[in-house]
């Protein structure tokens, strides 16, 4: 990444209205943050892509040239959006082993799927999904339907008749409840690690039986952990609905403010139930123009890094408690007026999330620290020490000096190595956590000489 494309990131990674330095707002500091997480304080090294993104160049080119290209940039995950391309490319509808195969072929994993709701939990579909899943090697599956429950007519492939729009707080819970019990045949017939529901801003609206309410929160306190069945935030849409459904007794839904934080912070969910979300959606957005046909409060999504959608913040409140995978997804990257197309926007996203994830990482390190400190497992000199040169790291990083910043880390591992003792458990946490960002930090500097 450029250090010219690195500074424009800094309006999302801590000079933003609405990022870190807009702690007040958030009641956070920028005290423990991180993008992707493989277990608590540990990072997670892959970055992920909704293939909904570059849903065109699938279309006219085909999985295997565009996993090539995905791969090339240095994606890592890739979540569906369906399995077809034009049967022009092979002349036949590809299968889902060739897809398999495509994703071998370019190192890439597939991290989960959006289906439809009833593809995803009526009995008479549910059972291929989950064998579709389980051959491309996906650990989840999900849908990105409003939440259902409400009847629909009954049919051959629809034989719980809920898949209307739930919107009174009892089709919610029969929404939910079907969630849960297909969750459990995914789990223990299949071996899938979970389903889940992937929300857009309706979903934070108001029950229509009580205006006090959210939907959301009738669906999430509906969720059984134990049975696998999660939520994925798309965190774009989550601060669209607090935008657009501050309250239920509002004069004005929303407000274009980028400042303007709306009726509750999407991080709340996510430190209440942290194991909830094994996935995220990490799309930006800006305020969309204003028209006589507008909604208050809309967003537009573009490309990471570009839009007002706090992540530094966010990530700062969620913290590294618990596994979680951050997935792109820009809805508008086929527009044409998009430089490079679609896949053109995935490679600026990637080098955006790379930055971001690198610089929340370098926050939690710092934080680790500091928690350390006062559980009495690193001493305050040490600790202050430490968090000194992290400190320094991220300054320079933010600066677009990554030379420096591996410096100031280098010297961290070294006083690690040296000064912490008595606690070896501490020690080793210190040290993974500041390896991996140590070789992100490189990867980048190498890239920027022309060496990668």
């Amino acid at each position: 990444m450029s250090k010219l494309n690195r500074r424009g990131f800094l309006g999302l990674a801590g000079a933003s209205a609405v990022g870190v330095a807009a702690s007040p707002l958030l009641g956070i500091s920028p005290a423990s943050a991180a993008l992707d997480v493989a277990a608590p304080d540990t990072p997670l090294e892959n970055l992920g892509l909704q293939l909904y993104t570059v849903r065109d160049k699938i279309t006219s080119l085909g999985f295997a040239v565009v996993f090539e290209e995905l791969a090339r940039i240095g994606y890592k995950e890739v979540e569906f959006a369906g399995y077809t391309q034009s049967t022009s490319i092979l002349g036949r509808q590809i299968t889902i082993a060739e897809i398999k195969k495509a994703l071998d072929d370019n190192g890439l994993k597939a991290i989960g799927s959006h289906i439809g709701a009833a593809a995803l939990v009526d009995p008479a579909q549910r059972d291929a999904s989950f064998q579709a899943a389980v051959e491309l090697g996906m650990p989840y599956v999900g849908t990105a339907n409003d939440f259902w429950g409400a009847s629909s007519t009954p049919s051959s492939t629809n034989t719980l008749g809920i898949y209307g729009t739930a919107r009174t707080i009892a089709d919610l819970q029969r929404g939910v409840d079907s969630l849960n019990k297909a969750a459990v045949v995914a789990r223990d017939k299949f071996g899938l690690k979970g389903i889940y529901q992937h929300n857009h801003q309706n979903e934070f609206g108001f029950a229509t039986d009580n205006s006090a309410v959210r939907r959301y929160d009738v669906w999430s306190a509906g969720l059984d952990d134990s049975t696998g069945a999660f939520l994925e935030m798309d965190i774009a849409w989550a601060f669209k609905g607090a935008r657009t459904f501050p309250g239920p007794t509002a004069a004005t839904p929303g407000q274009h403010q980028a400042s303007y934080l709306g009726g509750f912070d999407p991080a709340d969910y996510v430190v209440a139930n942290p194991n909830r979300y094994k996935l995220f959606h990490t799309k930006d957005a800006v305020p969309t123009a204003l028209t006589a046909n507008t909604i208050p409060g809309d967003l537009t999504p573009v490309e990471f890094g570009t839009g007002i959608v706090p992540f530094r913040a966010f990530f700062a409140k969620v913290g590294a408690k618990a596994a979680a995978t951050g997935v792109y997804e820009q809805d508008t990257a086929t527009a044409a007026n998009v430089p490079g197309g679609s896949l053109g926007a995935a490679a600026r996203s990637y080098d955006g999330m790379y930055y971001v994830r690198t610089l929340t990482w370098l926050d939690e390190l710092y934080a680790l620290v500091g928690r350390y400190v006062t559980a009495g497992r690193v001493k305050t000199t040490v600790g202050d020490d430490l968090q000194g040169r992290v400190g320094n790291a991220i300054k320079r990083y933010e600066g677009g000096h990554e030379e420096s910043a591996i410096g100031y880390l280098g010297q961290f591992v070294a006083k690690v190595n040296n000064q912490v003792k008595g606690d070896d458990a501490a020690k080793a946490q210190l040290l993974t956590v500041a390896n991996v960002v140590l070789g992100w930090l490189q990867t980048s500097e190498d890239k920027e000489n022309g060496v990668l």
